[in-house]
């Protein structure tokens, strides 16, 4: 994906000169079992495992590897004072060899859905691309989604996912996006910041530390305060993702935040290509994570699972499309199955017991089943609601359930929501 001048070129900046023989690079990985002829290997230091363990194996095998420990000289090997540092740089110096569109995503939720629906869409408009896959959105995985990208790629969709502030800066400067999005700003990692003002601030750096354009959902009140302050300065491609309402009855089978990521990814694309394909082909064509809205079946029982994680926004969306679709007009009997929210730290019990308080209110339900310790500090709430059932984690559910009935399993991935599928299969079977 890149040569090895390009390495060199990266060394002598930092103050290091070594040179290699003419060649191209072509897989740079942190895992030593991908690694092969013409890898290039990061050895990081993890809890469990040190990545320098695996370099002499590697070196035998002609596998070029840098490191922060010193090591008996090789020609292939390279020491460096930070292996993070030099991962980043050089991401950094092969994205300014790259010709083609770059996307950046990033949002409190809805990053995933939306970059496969980009995706979808520029391949649709005969465009080839690379993207993010997996969890490759951190400080880590976005340089190597850089560095392995082909040369001759039409377009790269990045996502990059945060903790804390200064990351999306960080990514953003690395990835020097021609296109920024923010999906949405909620209440994601709420708990590693002192308020959500200082979250909104962390996740509009893709914004400020970008050059390109930027496309801004201005039905947000932290993005519209944004814009107001920048639009003069900047070329701003302003939405409201509640206009996503004029496409709703045409994907009616989606759940609402779907059809709002469908929706901002449209305003993405046409913002670069001056068109967008036909969406029903493109959510036909898209390939979504697993856990994000599919529909299971047990038997005589229907799991809507969107699962693969949870805060306070999403949370509240999934209940309420849920709600709407099949407690107002399936006509069949509708329960919840709801997992503690995590990672919002001093806001986590105001939270939980704002979600309570609205499901009281939800009175088509036939029964909620809420799993975990945060849920079951607002258990005095609850004190004499029969429909409700706090249970310690989803292990205990499978007795409690009933045998029929559509059922929403939602929460964060910490909960381990889809053990309930093998905990039925040994009692009753999976389909």
């Amino acid at each position: 994906m890149f040569t090895t001048a390009l390495i060199e070129k990266v060394l002598r900046a930092s103050g290091i000169r070594k040179e290699f023989a003419p060649g191209i690079i072509s897989n740079v990985s942190i895992d030593s079992r991908s690694c092969r002829k013409n890898s290039f290997f990061f050895a990081f230091k993890g809890e469990n495992v040190d990545g320098h363990d695996f370099i002499p194996a590697l070196l035998e095998k002609g596998v070029l590897c840098a490191g922060e420990k010193d090591l008996p000289e090789n020609d292939l090997y390279i020491k460096v004072p930070n292996v993070l540092d030099f991962l980043s740089a050089l991401a950094k110096e092969r994205r300014k060899l790259f010709k083609g569109t770059v996307f950046a995503i990033t949002g409190s939720s809805g990053k995933t859905s939306t970059r496969q629906l980009t995706v979808s869409m520029l391949q649709l408009l005969s465009k080839s691309v690379h993207a993010t896959s997996g969890n490759l959105n951190n400080h880590i995985g976005l340089p190597l989604v850089i560095l392995n990208t082909p040369m001759n790629i039409d377009a790269l969709v990045l996502e990059m996912g945060m903790n804390h502030a200064g990351e999306i800066r960080h990514l953003t400067e690395i990835a020097d996006p021609d296109l920024s999005v923010i999906t949405n700003i909620g209440t994601a990692h709420i708990g590693n910041f002192r308020s959500q003002d200082d979250l909104a601030l962390a996740k509009l750096e893709i914004f400020e530390y970008s050059k390109g354009i930027v496309v801004a959902d201005t039905g947000n009140e932290f993005i519209k305060k944004w814009v107001g302050s920048n639009r003069s300065k900047r070329k701003i491609v302003e939405y409201s993702s509640s206009d996503s309402e004029k496409i709703a009855p045409e994907f009616d089978y989606l759940e609402k935040y779907m059809v709002e990521n469908l929706y901002t990814a449209s305003v993405t694309v046409k913002a670069s290509e001056g068109i967008i394909p036909d969406l029903g082909k493109v959510v036909t064509n898209a390939s979504f994570p697993s856990m994000r809205g599919e529909i299971r079946k047990v038997e005589n029982r229907t799991f809507v699972v969107d699962c693969y994680n949870a805060n306070p926004g999403s949370m509240r969306s999934s209940i309420e499309n849920f709600y709407e679709k099949y407690s107002r007009k399936s006509g069949s009997e509708t329960y919840l199955i709801l997992g503690s929210m995590f990672e919002l730290g001093e806001f986590s019990k105001k939270m939980h017991e704002e979600l309570v308080n609205y499901l009281k209110n939800l009175n088509l339900l036939k029964r909620v089943f809420l799993i975990g310790c945060e849920f079951e500090k607002t258990r005095p709430g609850f004190l004499n609601e029969k429909k409700v059932l706090f249970l310690g984690d989803i292990t205990d559910i499978p007795e409690h359930l009933p045998k029929e009935g559509i059922f929403l399993l939602k929460g964060s991935r910490g909960n381990r929501m889809e053990k309930i599928f093998d905990l039925l299969e040994k009692i009753g079977g999976v389909d």
